[in-house]
Formats: structure tokens, sequence, C-alpha cells
């Protein structure tokens, strides 16, 4: 049975009353530029085709792990539950947990809003998440009760979507990044429109011909064929030029429009980096950087472009993929440990302070840093002839110093 053919099974014969309905996909404008914007236009400028990459791969790419809280409130991998495989590794039949994120993150980064499907076995437990069409999803508010409607037909349950979104105007839908930014986008393609266009006719106006003599109507129209035929292409520039009847030829300066180009294109990628809130420097522009602020602006990264859709995806999923009795005591959660590491010298002075108090204990290091555990690497020392913490609670280091002292 299909996914349409199931979802049809389960609400066959309800009667929705729709009073609302938001399209989820509304992304097709016009910039002040003139330039048409929508998803496909827009993934066409390289700016934004980067920074959706960035962001995607680097969300798809942290481990999605189930947590378990214990009575103590340690959170322990719950690698024991029936879902740690669907959404850790496999999370329907065609696609890696990878594959599934970076699609998500593109329906969120093109879109503003990212619907799945969660298919559930009789008992009610998630056995495949689908990702749907944004274009084909369109949210049914009833009396305070939302439903979504699929362009095949089908009204399928709030409980049965995942619906992950970005900011939003009323809470139910996000709003479209690239439909936000049309002027920005748009600005940007037309700036690559004029590029091309500039380079296209290689003679350029970059100098004039002169001459004492006065030519005749021949004359100017055999020149103006020569120099359609020779240098008014790209792969005509620096070509000898050969000029006839005491011509001569004067240079001139480019004019300001076209010397500020190169400039015109740099604010332009700090405009969409500002759309999608990341550093600069990620979309190949350090015009403003330099080695120590790019290594704080990549924790920066972490904690303000990132960490807003890793909550938001992580809060949707536990809403909705686990059981009530469930809630508060298994969880979803991003890995970012890997991203937030720092350099060396910084992992080596923090696991250094982290380890004389006792905090973490050798083997947790040696696991951060992807190392096997040793023999007697789990106890935990404190700086006190680097006594385990047991023999301080025990009093036994403390009491064999009295002695010796004695």
């Amino acid at each position: 049975m299909g996914l349409l053919d199931t979802i049809k099974e389960l609400f066959t014969g309800n009667k929705i009353y729709r009073r609302n309905f938001y399209n989820a996909m509304q992304i097709q404008g016009q910039s002040t530029g003139g330039m048409p914007v929508s998803d496909d236009t827009a993934m066409n400028y390289t700016a934004v085709w980067a920074a959706i990459r960035i962001l995607s791969e680097s969300v798809a790419q942290l481990p999605l792990m189930i947590y378990q809280t214990d009575k103590l409130g340690n959170k322990i991998k719950a690698q024991d539950h029936q879902l740690y495989n669907l959404i850790h590794r496999k999370p329907n039949d065609l696609m890696t947990t990878y594959t599934f994120v970076q699609k998500c993150m593109m329906d969120l980064l093109t879109r503003g809003n990212s619907f799945v499907y969660i298919k559930r076995n009789g008992g009610a437990r998630p056995v495949e998440l689908l990702p749907l069409d944004v274009t084909k999803v369109k949210l049914v508010e009833n009396e305070g009760v939302i439903y979504y409607e699929l362009q095949e037909g089908g009204i399928v349950d709030s409980y049965d979507i995942l619906h992950f979104k970005i900011m939003s105007r009323d809470g139910l839908v996000g709003i479209s990044p690239i439909d936000a930014g049309a002027s920005a986008i748009g600005y940007g393609l037309a700036l690559e429109t004029y590029g091309n266009s500039f380079f296209a006719n290689g003679a350029k106006v970059s100098g004039v011909l002169s001459t004492d003599r006065q030519l005749s109507d021949e004359a100017i129209n055999r020149l103006r064929v020569s120099f359609k035929e020779n240098y008014s292409n790209i792969q005509d520039a620096n070509k000898t030029m050969v000029l006839e009847e005491g011509l001569k030829f004067n240079q001139i300066s480019l004019s300001n429009e076209a010397s500020q180009m190169l400039q015109s294109r740099e604010f332009s990628i700090a405009e969409i980096a500002r759309l999608y809130n990341i550093p600069n420097h990620l979309l190949r522009d350090l015009t403003k950087s330099s080695f120590n602020n790019i290594a704080e602006e990549g924790l920066n990264y972490v904690k303000y472009s990132l960490m807003p859709y890793l909550v938001m995806m992580e809060s949707e999923m536990n809403c909705k993929l686990f059981r009530k009795n469930e809630e508060g005591k298994i969880t979803t959660k991003f890995i970012v440990n890997a991203l937030l590491r720092g350099t060396p010298k910084d992992r080596s002075e923090y696991y250094r302070t982290m380890l004389n108090i006792g905090a973490i204990s050798i083997d947790e290091i040696r696991q951060l840093e992807e190392m096997p555990t040793i023999d007697g690497g789990s106890n935990h020392f404190m700086q006190l002839n680097m006594a385990t913490l047991k023999d301080i609670i025990d009093g036994g280091t403390l009491n064999n110093n009295n002695n010796a002292d004695s």
C-alpha cells in the first residue's frame, strides 16, 4: 500500500470544513532590479547556492541521536530504542539520515517549510519518515485544529506530519528566505547578467580612434565592419590592432560603473550572507577576515546560524515521534561537539582544566578525540597528588597524608 493509499484509508469519510488555507510555497516575484526571482533562478546565483549548500551540509553531517534521561537526570544514548535506527541511520528505504536532513534543510532554506510524513505501524510507532514535496502540501486550519492537505488527495492529521519551519508571522507557516530576500538576490542576478554582457563585448569602449583626415562614408563603414569582425568578442581581447587611414588609438579609462563592478559583487555577497545569517568568509569573501576572527566566527556560526535550525527540528521530532509516556524522557539530539572543538591548543587547555577538577575522565577525553579507551581511564582525578575522587571521598588519601605527617 502506497503513502497516498494509506492516508486516504485513514481519513476516508472525514469531512473537513476549511476556514483558511496557507500555501507553503509562495516564492515567485520580481525584484526591484527587474529580475524575476524564484527558488530556481535564485539557485543560479552562486552566493545563494553556496549559502544553502553550506547550511544544509553543516546540519546534515551532524550525528542525530536518541537520548534517554535516567532518574538522576543523566542523558544516555538510547541505542536499544525502537526508533534509534530510524533516526540515526535510515529514516526510509531510499535515504540515509544525511540525505534526509539535507533534503529538509534545502526546503527550509528555499521555501521556509519542510514537510515529512510519519508512517506508523499498527502500534502507532513510526516506521518510516517520508519527506513530501513542499509545493504539493497545504496547511488547513479548522477551529484551532491543524491538518495537512496533499495535492494528490488526502488529509493528514498534524500528529503525522513533521512540519519544520523557520521564521513565521502566524506560527503556522514559515516565511520563504528567497521571497523575503528577493530584492538582494535580484540585485546579485542583475550584476551577473550585466557582467556577462559586459565581457561578451570584448572590445569594450576602452578607447577612441582619431585622425586629422576627413574619412569618407565608405572608409567609416569599412572601419566599422572591420572592428565588428575582429575585436567585438571576448576571445578577440589583446589582439594586435591594425589601423589605417592615419588613425590613432587613444585609450580612455573605464566608466565608474564598470570599474566598481567588483565592489558591487562583494556587496551582493555580503547581502546573501546577511540573508542566511552566515559569516561572509564561508562564501569565500575574505575582505574583512583574519586568522583570529575566522576562528571566532566559526564558533558564532554554530551558535547563531546552526543552533536555531537544530533546536527547531529537535523540538518538532520530540513532540511527534515518541509516545506520551516517553515525553521528556526520550529525546532526539544533534551532536555538535565536533564543530565546537576549536583548535588543538584550545582543546588541550580545556581538557586539562576539566580533567584537573574531576569533571571528565581520560576515557571521556579520548572518546571526544575518537580514540579508544584505556585501562583505568574511567577514573576521575583532582589536583591532590592526582588522587582519584573515590580515594578523596573515602578519605583514603587524606588519611594516608595525616598518618605520614604524624
